[in-house]
């Protein structure tokens, strides 16, 4: 029986001695520090800050740029009213921009002397020409001079039947469109040559609007874009780039892109305001939330969570971005977790345990060449 006890006094001494070293070895281990740029968090401080993640995946982003411009006049229907002899206008029939005109309608009277001596001079040739078909040379070449004067055909015939001078001439339109200019008033006298009156058809209207240098890159003609006119209820019109400027404004930091669009029912006006947006070709690469991404001064930053739970900060390279997601071309691998509700307090936590913030692009190790949104260059 004694031996029975002191097997057993000896077993329980060997068991506490073999407790005790291990707990001595647990102390003897030191605990691992976070890595520099990475924060440890328990579950509990997890969830207390609402930090979640999202994974980088594969796909295509396309941005819709929206570009702030006005309606003009289309330049390459724009048509001059040039007068053709020297005289006074008597009176103007259309005096304000923005007036329709038509062909065959009234422009303007005036007085020529030159124009009452080619009259003259017509119907006293016409007076002694007995020629049966009425084609005497004489009369035709100062018939021609009257219609390059201004005078039509029927008014020439008229003059020809009865002798009656037109003192008071009245100018035709051979053309249609608005009035964008009245150059001329009533009493003046004009010389050949002069532009009294500039028409342009408003049947397509060319839209003209700024973009800045970092987004033109993305722009091409013959891009498919809408039209947004608010004083025209803000109807969508589909549109086409038709031209890019190369060179700025002068004196902004701005360039023009031009959009022509068509305007068949006469609503739409020069002068009004519109917004351009066009939807650029879109890029393939790694994508993430763009809630994800911390904008700082030396760059980008990313917060990623690794395989033993730590949270680490990444320098990332960013390119094409929209309102929910951001291509990353480098920093970020597929299927990699980012923190994408939570990442301006890990940057925050940061800063309070290490005193700064992250000072080099830890990521460059991090980087997967292979990723498609890497970029060799």
């Amino acid at each position: 029986m004694n031996c029975l006890k002191s097997l057993f006094f000896l077993l329980v001494t060997i068991m506490l001695i073999s407790c005790s070293g291990r707990k001595n070895d647990q102390a003897a281990t030191p605990i691992q520090a976070p890595e520099p740029g990475s924060i440890f968090l328990s579950d509990a401080q997890v969830q207390l800050a609402n930090i979640s993640t999202a994974s980088a995946v594969e796909g295509s982003i396309g941005h819709i740029l929206s570009l702030t411009g006005v309606m003009k006049v289309d330049e390459q229907t724009a048509i001059t009213v040039s007068s053709r002899t020297p005289g006074r206008i008597l009176k103007l029939y259309y005096k304000s921009t923005g007036e329709a005109i038509k062909q065959g309608d009234k422009l303007y009277d005036f007085y020529s002397d030159d124009l009452i001596a080619a009259q003259k001079e017509y119907f006293n040739l016409q007076s002694h020409n007995w020629n049966p078909t009425g084609r005497y040379e004489p009369s035709l070449n100062i018939e021609n001079k009257l219609i390059i004067m201004g005078m039509l055909p029927d008014q020439i015939r008229e003059l020809g039947k009865n002798g009656r001078i037109l003192f008071s001439v009245p100018v035709y339109s051979t053309c249609e469109g608005k009035v964008r200019s009245v150059n001329v008033a009533e009493g003046q006298y004009i010389n050949p040559g002069d532009v009294l009156f500039e028409l342009a058809s408003d049947e397509k209207l060319w839209l003209e609007a700024q973009v800045y240098p970092n987004e033109i890159e993305h722009l091409r003609t013959g891009m498919p874009a809408t039209a947004i006119i608010p004083l025209a209820g803000d109807i969508p019109v589909k549109c086409t780039v038709n031209f890019i400027n190369p060179s700025f404004e002068q004196g902004k930091n701005v360039m023009l892109v031009r959009a022509v669009i068509d305007n068949p029912s006469h609503m739409l006006h020069p002068g009004m305001m519109a917004v351009l947006k066009i939807r650029t070709r879109p890029e393939h690469g790694v994508l993430i939330p763009s809630s994800a991404v911390i904008s700082e001064s030396d760059g980008d930053i990313v917060w990623v969570r690794d395989e033993n739970g730590a949270f680490s900060a990444r320098k990332v390279i960013t390119g094409m971005q929209t309102d929910d997601s951001v291509l990353v071309l480098s920093g970020i691998r597929l299927s990699e977790n980012v923190v994408s509700s939570g990442a301006y307090l890990l940057n925050s936590e940061l800063v309070l345990k290490q005193g700064t913030a992250l000072q080099s692009p830890e990521s460059t190790g991090s980087q997967d060449q292979d990723s498609p949104g890497y970029d060799k260059n």
